[in-house]
């Protein structure tokens, strides 16, 4: 009876952490304008699937562990696109469909961390597709034509875009398997952290500011970083066909085309697909949110310990070579947090 009480607090402690992460993390990096934010969500994403699995061992705890997560996404940060939603629901299928056997939980990690976030890159690719057309591709392969034909040392780049392409997904891929291995690697290294714990002060952590009512503005996809890099690409091809002659007058044209396209299919999306389906998720949510509203009460109340737990261990970790505070900063936010709910 003891070990099911302590797989459950284990679980909801990892639940709230993927709350604060899906509602607040997100929200931070957007408001930051950083680029690869949504790399940085998946792979925390991966770590709390994989978590989730080990210590319960039930597909059922990630489906409502997720539902959860959602709901107090919507709470918290209202403005969220459909399709940070959608990427949470493929984590979790992809998730619930690779881990079948705890013998297989550091392949079935690492696994998840691949194929995640190589899936969200093709998804970015394709969404930059269906907006601006194969003219962004085709603007970027003469561009990379010219400019490597200017330097006579530099091998002739026939296809820039595929190289952007191949990098944008390599780091992906990347990104998947060193989040996949941190996740495999995760419980033996917290159950070995958790004699250091009663280093960490209760009394500093309370000092954290905690409010968990700042929420996301809606931010205009027209400031993104990405649409800043596409627009002055096509302010580039305008300038370069009216300076260099061998730059064609159409490429301007069709440069100019594709941002009217961006325009009408972006205006499209924010003012009818996205009300329409956000309208649809909310009414899917709403369902739920009776269901679970328990559960959520209890994320939400203790969003703000975990918040100041967090920024706590954060501090705590400063002074350290970045990769190796990273890792440090996650192993005792988990290995103090598992040991807090253990003792409750």
């Amino acid at each position: 009876m003891r070990g099911g009480i302590i797989k459950n607090s284990v679980v909801n402690s990892i639940t709230v952490l993927w709350a604060l992460s899906e509602a607040m993390l997100g929200g931070i990096l957007h408001a930051l304008r950083l680029p690869f934010a949504g790399l940085f969500i998946g792979s925390c994403s991966v770590i709390f699937i994989s978590l989730i699995w080990f210590y319960s061992g039930s597909k059922k705890d990630i489906l409502k562990s997720m539902m959860i997560v959602l709901l107090v996404k919507a709470a918290v940060s209202p403005h969220t696109p459909p399709l940070a939603y959608l990427a949470v629901f493929i984590q979790v299928v992809i998730g619930m469909g690779l881990f079948v056997s705890k013998k297989l939980y550091r392949f079935s990690a690492i696994l998840l961390g691949i194929l995640t976030l190589t899936l969200s890159s093709i998804q970015k690719i394709v969404f930059y597709t269906v907006v601006y057309g194969n003219n962004l591709w085709y603007s970027i392969d003469e561009l990379g034509r010219f400019i490597t034909t200017r330097f006579p040392f530099v091998d002739r780049i026939t296809s820039m875009s595929l190289w952007i392409i191949g990098i944008y997904s390599a780091v992906h891929m990347f990104a998947g398997i060193v989040a996949g291995v941190v996740a495999a690697g995760l419980p033996d290294r917290i159950r070995n952290a958790e004699v250091s714990i009663d280093n960490i002060k209760l009394d500093v952590i309370e000092k954290v500011p905690s409010d968990i009512k700042g929420r996301k503005k809606r931010t205009m996809w027209i400031t993104s970083p990405s649409v800043i890099m596409i627009f002055s690409l096509v302010v580039v091809i305008i300038v370069f066909t009216y300076i260099f002659p061998r730059f064609s007058k159409n490429l301007a044209v069709n440069a100019i085309i594709m941002i009217l396209r961006s325009i009408l299919i972006m205006s499209l999306l924010i003012f009818v697909v996205s009300p329409y389906v956000t309208g649809k998720l909310e009414k899917i949510l709403n369902n739920k949110k009776g269901k679970y509203s328990s559960e959520i009460k209890s994320v939400l109340n203790r969003i703000p310990l975990y918040k100041s737990i967090v920024a706590y261990c954060w501090r705590e970790s400063q002074g350290r070579f970045l990769p190796i505070r990273i890792s440090e900063f996650i192993i005792t936010t988990f290995a103090y947090i598992f040991s807090l709910e253990s003792v409750e």
